[in-house]
């Protein structure tokens, strides 16, 4: 599932520098592949932090995952693309961190929907076996 949009990443950081780091092929058009695997591998990395402490897929998710999201993404194709920034590098390091911190039971992600607001582990043990074969009313005999 992919946290942000191409439409989302447009609106943060503007079509212009959209089309600076994701036009592959120089024909004034953001490559819409290139794009997708950016975002898709940004929601990865997010849900390897995401899936230690939340059940997978959150699907009611903040706005702040959005831009997680999108920075990660934007970085990437910066890197990739020839228009990595000291602010870019930044935004992605900050973005990482918050993750770890998450990850670390440090942050907390301000989730809405009831089945994703439990963290995973904090529940209690729960163990499932095998109906007994033996009771103390069938050893009663013996």
């Amino acid at each position: 599932m992919l946290y942000a949009t191409l439409e989302e990443m447009t609106h943060r950081v503007g079509e212009d520098f959209l089309y600076t780091i994701a036009d592959r092929n120089n024909d004034d058009r953001v490559d819409m592949t290139t794009v997708e695997h950016a975002l898709s591998d940004a929601s990865g990395l997010m849900d390897s932090y995401l899936s230690t402490r939340y059940p997978l897929p959150v699907i009611h998710f903040p706005d702040l995952l959005k831009r997680l999201c999108v920075d990660i993404a934007v970085y990437w194709l910066a890197q990739d693309g020839g228009g990595t920034t000291e602010e870019k590098r930044q935004r992605y390091e900050d973005a990482v961190a918050w993750l770890e911190r998450l990850a670390q039971g440090k942050a907390q992600l301000p989730v809405t929907d009831s089945e994703t607001t439990t963290p995973t582990g904090t529940e209690g043990a729960c163990s499932h076996s095998h109906p007994r074969w033996f009771s103390r009313h069938q050893l009663r005999a013996f």
